[in-house]
């Protein structure tokens, strides 16, 4: 089996195995046995501390434009008191009021929007960038992660991966706006207000306090409701993401299955999950607003009559504006708070998603004191190595040994499942072994530092990995983000026998070759990801199915640049071709976890007819 590097695109959706708590949410609809095999699951972190704690130091580092944010509001609650006051005597005044009157109240209007302004403007900054460091903190964790992650039978999705740091990342943002025109803006109104009612009338003030504790537990009870709400409804667009993940890049498969109209109605299903989720989100918040401003108006009227008995005449028209105005003024920081709340209800599972995929602990380290490798002869050796993928699956390794030396090529085959590809995935150190280790030049690979091994080993796959991007940029992938070698990059080309097919492209080297290469054949597809391993110029290759997708012809050619370039480097062909196998000096036979070989002279004669009935090699 050829080492695959895309990620998992598994209509599932588990958990991740991550901590500190974990449980099954089942989004169930009518319609939900059409899937049986959709199991959808969420964390749930254990307080919201964990949430805070998670987001603080993204928080911290945006404390410069929140600051100058809070600051703007400040300005602009102190311009709204004031004005306040100027205003009620303005509306009240019996005598026409004074230019330099209205000058001030213009002046503090102007002051007021401004300051409002920059308060949203940073804020919203703060926000974004504070965004942007997470989504580039979780993409990194992911690139940490080991290839467990993505392959096994419980691994998250590409779709769903994909989902979280785009989508539940942008919803982070208006959360995290939220909370921070929240903290600090709507208090510092709130208290503006109040003190301004209180100076008025305290047994008013009294009165119009009793709308708070009501609000409180309306919120609260509403935002607990919004949270399950929300927590399903993310849960349904990463579902309907997944799938598409899955389905758009099988669209040949699907044409040529006449399988439209089957797409359609498993389409048509998830849509309508999402569609029932997110319609009842949307309802939710669009009820509690109403609710909180019933509450209000209850209120109000209550005031309105409290005022009539308690006033008396105790204050003037001009009192009453003030007040009645510092009243209107104080629901909305409230009002505020509510929404903030309910942003945050609403975001949490999106955080907590977020989060999920940052908590992990990889069984392969790299230790401390692990050394780079300037340079690499090529001696490479597996010694007593067993291995097995879960605790509960057999042995797919045992007790293994196989020394290759400095510049020779050796094949292996072997039925599939036999642990082929997983010989390779132990030298890249992608998982590490159970008991034994893989030696190159006489140093354990654990003792290596990671970036500097797989720097002298080099893939070649059957599963083609090509980026959306030029030719030369996927030659040259390494130096992607430096400077690639285009006369390199030409040279390994012509070594690949790539060179003749990528001059007669539209733009040669500089074409772009579309998501996955999809405008190029199978065949090109090969030559180009084999001129990437040379570019690499790794002193290990492996070649795992690596000629499977080539013509005779190709193949041919390739397996003569191969022999050409390949000398004093070790080559590992992994094959069930008898053409790639023969390239090889020594073959070995993998099956039942142990490495048998095979004389060249045996595979020549009659024990070919048995490898070829049994599969091993067609």
């Amino acid at each position: 089996m050829p080492i695959s590097y895309s990620l998992s695109s598994s209509f599932i959706l588990p958990n991740s195995n991550l901590h500190p708590i974990q449980f099954q949410t089942k989004f169930r609809t009518k319609n939900n046995h059409h899937f049986p095999n959709l199991k959808i699951r969420s964390t749930s972190l254990r307080t919201n501390n964990n949430t805070i704690q998670f987001l603080k130091p993204y928080l911290t580092s945006q404390q410069k434009p929140i600051l100058y944010g809070w600051l703007c509001s400040a300005i602009s609650v102190y311009s709204l008191s004031n004005l306040l006051s100027k205003f009620s005597a303005v509306t009240t005044a019996t005598t026409t009021v004074d230019v330099r009157q209205g000058l001030a109240l213009g002046g503090l209007v102007l002051v007021r929007l401004i300051a409002t302004y920059a308060q949203h403007a940073l804020l919203w900054e703060a926000s974004l960038n504070a965004v942007y460091e997470v989504r580039v903190h979780v993409f990194d964790r992911v690139m940490q992660r080991e290839l467990t992650f993505f392959e096994a039978n419980d691994a998250i999705s590409s779709g769903d991966i994909a989902y979280r740091i785009t989508a539940e990342a942008s919803d982070l943002a208006a959360t995290l706006y939220a909370l921070l025109n929240t903290i600090v803006p709507s208090s510092l109104q709130f208290s503006a207000m109040i003190m301004h009612m209180l100076a008025i009338s305290p047994e008013l003030s009294l009165i119009s306090a009793m709308v708070i504790p009501c609000m409180v537990l309306v919120v609260t009870f509403l935002g607990q409701e919004l949270r399950k709400i929300s927590k399903k409804s993310h849960i349904s667009i990463a579902a309907l993401s997944a799938y598409l993940n899955e389905m758009l890049p099988a669209y040949l498969f699907v044409k040529a299955n006449n399988a439209e109209s089957l797409e359609s109605v498993r389409f048509k299903r998830l849509a309508l999950m999402d569609f029932s989720a997110m319609l009842n989100k949307k309802r939710m918040k669009a009820v509690i607003p109403q609710v909180i401003q019933a509450i209000y108006f209850g209120v109000l009227s209550i005031l309105c009559a409290g005022s009539i008995v308690i006033s008396r005449g105790s204050f003037d028209r001009c009192s009453l504006v003030s007040f009645v105005t510092s009243l209107l003024f104080l629901i909305e920081p409230i009002q505020d708070v509510g929404k903030a709340y309910n942003e945050w209800r609403e975001g949490e599972p999106a955080i907590e998603r977020l989060f999920a995929m940052t908590r992990f602990k990889n069984k392969v380290v790299e230790k401390p004191d692990a050394v780079d490798l300037d340079h690499v002869t090529g001696d490479l050796k597996f010694c007593d190595v067993s291995f097995k993928y879960n605790d509960g699956l057999p042995h797919i390794l045992k007790g293994l040994n196989l020394h290759v030396r400095p510049g020779e090529i050796v094949a292996i085959v072997g039925p599939s499942g036999g642990g082929k590809t997983t010989l390779a995935k132990l030298l890249l150190r992608l998982y590490d072994p159970i008991s034994g280790s893989v030696l190159i030049d006489n140093q354990d690979i654990q003792n290596i530092r990671l970036q500097s091994l797989r720097r002298h080993v080099g893939v070649v796959s059957q599963d083609i990995t090509l980026f959306s991007g030029t030719v030369a940029e996927n030659i040259g992938y390494r130096d992607l983000t430096t400077k690639i070698d285009m006369e390199k990059v030409k040279h390994v080309a012509q070594t690949a026998y790539a060179d003749e097919f990528i001059r007669k492209l539209p733009e040669g080297y500089n074409t772009n070759i579309g998501p996955r290469g999809s405008t190029l054949s199978g065949g090109q597809k090969q030559r180009l990801a084999i001129a990437r391993a040379f570019y690499q110029n790794s002193s290990i290759l492996i070649l795992d199915e690596a000629t499977s997708a080539l013509d005779s012809k190709s193949e041919l050619l390739v397996r003569q640049a191969v022999e050409r370039l390949m000398e004093n480097r070790t080559v590992l062909v992994i094959s069930h071709r008898l053409e790639t196998v023969m390239m090889a000096k020594r073959i070995f036979l993998l099956d039942n976890g142990k490495l048998e070989e095979l004389p060249r002279s045996t595979m020549l004669n009659g024990h070919m007819d048995s490898l070829l009935s049994s599969g091993h090699i067609v």
